[in-house]
């Protein structure tokens, strides 16, 4: 008799679960699918244009099936959800496989053998390491991407994880082949590159070591040689305010969003940032671009995107470039970063307005209607019989 109601009370308790887990699990479903088409969106989105222009019919397909699964979820039809989910997914794998393949792992490759000569021929310890790092980086791609090859075809989202952290990896290699690059140039090209990337820094905004640009050796050593006291008069003299720069941040799409209101700067933070600015400024003259880099480091946000970009835009303009393009390679630094250049769309804004919900019933009578003549006439004859033998 006990282990009748125990047995009875298991029953009652348990039916109620089923259809709560079947929520849980598809709402999470959701939540992790939603994350693999944000991530591949951005990839799609920056070489969209070169190498991947045929995906797009693939990945609005991808999207379509998401967003109705997100329907279905509403509408508590959590079976239909499922369904979709598994469909967007199934087609999102092969959509990884061909993107990690032809982009990532070898355009990976190509940069890092094209740096490779220049890196070796410098004889800079940085950048040997950080080449070295970015080989490393990339095989480790390759092993991700085997282990998602040699998965069970069914586990999608086992298969989409270990794409993503291929790609990742792909990522992160090309940026340490970029840095690579940066550190393999001569010192009169890394000053070229500071000074660049101040001057980047003055159009946005910041004041941090605006005082020593454009300034002839002799006021440059002026400059070094001055006392805050001596800084302090020639502001009140000229009547301009020294600010702090406004509020910076860079959005995903890489373009830098600068608050209105400017901060005043207080007395010691100013003294601070006069004295950081000398170190700087004689760091550059030694050319001690290690020491330089510990103090801008506080001053310049996100300084590695705005390094390896003021390396590009400068060895772009020498005519002694080793027959490298290195505008090509914007696109790159930017995908590195999940970001977008400036003035592009992702690839999710073209769907919102394009993408349509599947509703059931029309598929249900569509099926009706897909009926062929003859199952039609053998439907009618089979009810005729039924009807005769009634008769009789």
């Amino acid at each position: 008799m006990r282990r009748i109601i125990i047995f009875i009370s298991i029953l009652l308790f348990s039916t109620p679960a089923f259809p709560y887990s079947d929520q849980i699990t598809t709402e999470r479903m959701l939540t992790e699918n939603k994350s693999f088409i944000e991530f591949v969106n951005v990839c799609l989105s920056n070489f969209g244009k070169e190498k991947v222009t045929h995906y797009r019919d693939t990945f609005f397909e991808i999207y379509s099936l998401h967003f109705n699964a997100q329907v279905s979820f509403l509408q508590s039809d959590y079976r239909n959800a499922f369904r979709n989910i598994r469909s967007s997914q199934n087609k999102q794998t092969s959509l990884y496989k061909e993107v990690l393949k032809n982009v990532y792992l070898e355009d990976a490759k190509d940069i890092l053998d094209r740096f490779a000569p220049l890196v070796i021929k410098s004889k800079n310890p940085r950048a040997r390491l950080y080449l070295t790092l970015a080989y490393r980086d990339r095989a480790v791609s390759k092993n991700f991407n085997k282990i998602s090859n040699a998965s069970n075809p069914k586990l999608y989202s086992y298969k989409l994880h270990k794409y993503v952290e291929a790609i990742k990896f792909a990522r992160r290699a090309k940026r340490y082949g970029f840095l690579a690059l940066y550190e393999s140039q001569s010192n009169e090209v890394k000053r070229d590159i500071y000074i660049h990337l101040f001057e980047m820094e003055r159009e946005s905004g910041n004041k941090f070591y605006n005082r020593f640009l454009k300034k002839t050796q002799q006021d440059y050593m002026k400059e070094i040689n001055k006392t805050y006291e001596e800084y302090e008069r020639e502001l009140e003299e000229t009547g301009k305010e020294d600010i702090r720069a406004p509020g910076e941040n860079i959005n995903r799409k890489g373009d830098l969003t600068v608050d209105k209101e400017p901060v005043f700067e207080k007395k010691v933070e100013k003294r601070v940032r006069f004295r950081k600015e000398k170190k700087v400024a004689e760091n550059l003259i030694n050319l001690e671009f290690d020491r330089a880099e510990d103090y801008i480091r506080e001053y310049v946000q996100d300084f590695n995107f705005k390094i390896i970009l003021a390396t590009f835009e400068i060895l772009s303009t020498r005519k002694e470039n080793g027959g490298i393009n290195y505008n090509s390679f914007f696109v790159h630094h930017y995908d590195n970063y999940t970001r977008l250049p400036k003035n592009q769309k992702f690839l999710l804004d073209d769907f919102a307005g394009k993408v349509k919900v599947v509703d059931d019933l029309s598929r249900e009578r569509e099926g009706v209607q897909d009926e062929s003549p003859a199952e039609k006439g053998s439907i009618k004859k089979e009810s005729g019989k039924k009807e005769d033998k009634k008769q009789q």
